[in-house]
């Protein structure tokens, strides 16, 4: 009889490629290349993550069991945004015949069908090499000769929402742009197992719809789809109508009622848009047809499986305001956001659907497990943080009581970068990678922006104890989990915002990171500390990253974005640095009134 795998290696090659390693049903590391490359949403074979996930779960490449590959078809972008790889041959380059096929079908020959059936043809076509490829460079390059199985793209979204988010009975949804010729399924999740009831073709894909829109607006499709969910708030949806035009709910389903595939379809979006439309008002009109759109999809299946916890992932649902409204469905009693849920979180996904469906059928409802916290990344020691300090030429000091030192220096109003501890795994900073900052000032999402380059249209996040959650927030019920990886908005109650105005958007909503009683790391060490100087309980927390780089990885990194960002004080390890630009006249922060403290 053969042994039941125990250690199961994740790779995924498509956006933001990664690996991850599953040990026993749980997940115990997880990187992203980009963090380690240092190209942001890096794409391609991912050598440097498969490396650092064997450094970090200390597994040597002959003891893997199994590797889970996500996505069955090779996925595209533009070959300047990949990494080394196979991307790199005469084979991978062809993409461009891929996409022009596809697009003259849809605008010349006029039969949309036929387009599709040639587009994914000559795509199967073109990537047949790439699953012996991968066989080849797990063996050649990293001496992992463990049998190799590939993973369903939503298969793989779907895994990483049902086996990380608590509730063995879910209904679980993927919404995405595309992936392995699908933009959106639906999974009954019972016992530990997954069985798929409802698919939707990228034909017909809401979020790339997104994403023309995305574009449009002058921004990068599939990277500032953010920045859109944020400046929707500022306009009106006056263009709803005519976006239903192109696509739409209707019966169960999600239908691309424009009949225009890729490229047309891009052509179609312009087109029914005035030359002189306000990007306010276009941004407001595509987030309320996403909202309307998927609540509709989403509704109609959590009603017709009659099961009221809902896992989510796919990229589409990186969109705050989204889930929320997901949320508020009736006969929803909890949404379960994966922490990567984009294309970040596949690795993941494939190595918990493998080690599911290894086990016996009574046996997977033990992988269904909330997943403790997202420190999944590597992490350096005082030594080797010392050093990096050094070689920079950065003086420093250990505080006996770190904790007590970054409190009073936000208390002065400056600028706390923090590195500590393993780094996040997913696209959110959640105090392991961070930038710190008191939240009572409004104006610092244009100063503290400006310092990092940045153009954002929301505000920035707070992060929040979570037994003071509730004087804060309202409509988090069902969500506290979620809240927890800032996945996801929430009304705010009218003292927060008049105490944390910087880190309510212009609705009264906010994206909170909420930290438990029992957080280890330091973060709530820091919170407690200021909240007992100040009486407030919220911070702001934003990434540690200069504008369109990957949040830090190393000390190097680190120190690097510092310097560049301006930044007041730096928490790295067990040191403290003070930046020589560090203002000395800086104000403490007025501590509220007992009877007004959040």
């Amino acid at each position: 009889m053969n042994r039941q795998p125990r250690i199961i290696f994740g790779v995924a090659d498509s956006i933001t490629s990664g690996a991850a390693l599953v040990i026993d049903g749980r997940v115990r590391a997880a990187v992203n290349e980009e963090r380690l490359c240092r190209i942001k949403m890096a794409m391609g074979w991912p050598r440097l993550a498969i490396e650092e996930v064997l450094r970090i779960g200390g597994v040597g490449p002959d003891e893997i069991d199994a590797v889970a590959v996500a996505t069955k078809h090779l996925y595209w972008r533009p070959t300047a945004e990949s990494i080394h790889g196979y991307f790199d041959t005469d084979w991978g380059r062809s993409k461009n015949a891929v996409l022009a096929l596809g697009s003259l079908g849809s605008r010349v020959v006029g039969d949309v069908k036929l387009a599709r059936r040639v587009y994914y043809t000559f795509k199967k076509l073109l990537t047949r090499r790439r699953q012996p490829i991968i066989r080849q460079t797990l063996r050649d390059e990293h001496g992992i000769t463990a049998p190799v199985t590939f993973v369903d793209h939503h298969l793989g979204h779907a895994a990483s929402a049902y086996y990380t988010g608590g509730h063995e009975d879910a209904t679980v949804v993927t919404l995405d742009g595309a992936g392995d010729n699908l933009a959106a399924t639906v999974w009954r999740g019972k016992a530990g197992t997954l069985e798929r009831v409802h698919t939707v073709d990228s034909y017909d894909s809401i979020g790339n719809y997104y994403s023309y829109v995305t574009h449009l607006l002058g921004f990068k499709a599939h990277q500032h789809e953010g920045k859109i969910t944020g400046l929707a708030a500022y306009g009106r949806p006056i263009y709803l109508d005519a976006m239903r035009s192109l696509v739409s709910y209707r019966d169960g389903s999600i239908h691309n009622t424009a009949r225009a595939f890729h490229t047309a379809a891009l052509a179609r979006l312009a087109a029914v848009l005035p030359d002189d439309a306000k990007r306010e008002d276009v941004a407001a009109s595509i987030q309320q047809l996403l909202e309307e759109v998927c609540v509709g999809y989403v509704r109609h299946w959590i009603d017709r499986l009659d099961s009221t916890h809902l896992g989510l992932a796919g990229g589409v649902v990186a969109n705050v305001k989204l889930n929320q409204r997901l949320l508020a469905i009736d006969g929803v009693q909890s949404i379960f956001v994966h922490p990567g849920m984009g294309d970040d979180g596949l690795a993941v996904g494939a190595a918990l659907h493998h080690a599911a469906e290894s086990l016996p059928l009574d046996r997977r409802e033990q992988i269904v497990d909330a997943i403790p916290d997202v420190y999944l990344g590597p992490d350096y020691s005082d030594a080797e943080i010392r050093r990096a300090l050094e070689a920079e030429g950065l003086p420093c000091n250990k505080p006996a009581d770190l904790a007590d030192a970054v409190a009073d220096a936000l208390m002065r109003k400056q600028v706390v970068a923090r590195f500590a501890g393993r780094m996040e795994y997913g696209p959110r900073a959640l105090g392991s990678r961070s930038i710190l900052v008191h939240a009572g000032d409004p104006t610092i999402n244009t100063w503290l922006n400006a310092r990092l380059k940045r153009t954002e249209f929301m505000p920035f996040a707070p992060v929040t104890l979570e037994e003071e959650a509730d004087d804060c927030y309202t409509g988090l019920d069902g969500a506290r989990h979620s809240a927890r990886f800032m996945t996801v908005t929430t009304d705010c109650t009218e003292s927060f915002k008049a105490q944390c105005p910087a880190t309510v958007h212009i609705d009264g909503t906010a994206r909170p990171q909420l930290v438990e009683r029992n957080d280890d790391t330091g973060y709530r060490a820091i919170l407690e500390a200021y909240r007992a100087r100040t009486g407030f309980s919220t911070i702001i927390n934003t990434s540690y990253n200069m504008h369109e780089e990957p949040i830090v990885c190393t000390p190097a990194d680190a120190i690097r974005a510092f310097k560049l960002g301006h930044l007041d004080v730096l928490a790295i390890g067990g040191f403290l640095v003070h930046s020589p630009q560090a203002g000395a006249d800086v104000t403490a922060v007025d501590a509220p009134a007992a009877s007004e403290a959040t």
